[in-house]
């Protein structure tokens, strides 16, 4: 069932991301642009648990904005998502979740809380979040890294998270063919 449900969640989510295909094609695109599926076998989530299923897709739009969206069954089997549109500048940009979509659809309101990319080099990003406040999160910032080979997106968060418990998350994805 779950399975079903990330596959609705994901083909809803991940047709928000717009990428002429012309610039998908080019060899001018950025190493993360593409659609990623995590390896749970692969990756490690200490203390844990981690997702049961997360996919995620970039894309660069028309305006050179790294579009960035997320969709996640969660431990508990609850399917949520996120969406970034970002450049790699350190600035902060909204991030909007299923829980700010339904507030700006109910009332108007926007997303307080934003991301932040940096390039590191070309194959490595740094992600800072805030929250609405504008502090930074507690598991913030984490490193991407995509592989030599094009094939392997590594995101490394560490930290303390809102528990005090020391987190180690290694998520290991596999680019996905079309």
């Amino acid at each position: 069932m779950w399975r079903s449900t990330l596959a609705v969640l994901a083909t809803v989510a991940l047709t928000a991301v717009s990428v002429s295909d012309a610039q998908a094609q080019s060899g001018e695109e950025h190493p993360m642009v593409g659609v990623w599926s995590l390896n749970l076998n692969r990756s490690s989530f200490e203390p844990g648990p981690g997702p049961r299923a997360l996919t995620r897709r970039f894309g660069i739009d028309d305006e050179g904005y790294l579009v960035s969206v997320r969709a996640t069954i969660t431990p508990a089997g609850v399917p949520t998502f996120a969406m970034a549109r970002a450049r790699f500048d350190g600035g902060d940009y909204a991030v909007w979740t299923d829980a700010g979509l339904y507030g700006f659809l109910t009332d108007g309101t926007t997303p307080g809380s934003t991301a932040s990319f940096e390039e590191v080099n070309p194959s490595t990003l740094r992600l800072t979040q805030k929250n609405a406040e504008g502090v930074v999160t507690p598991l913030s910032p984490n490193t991407w890294e995509v592989s030599e080979d094009g094939n392997t997106l590594t995101v490394t968060t560490t930290g303390t998270n809102q528990n005090g418990d020391e987190v180690r998350n290694v998520e290991v994805y596999d680019r996905v063919r079309n």
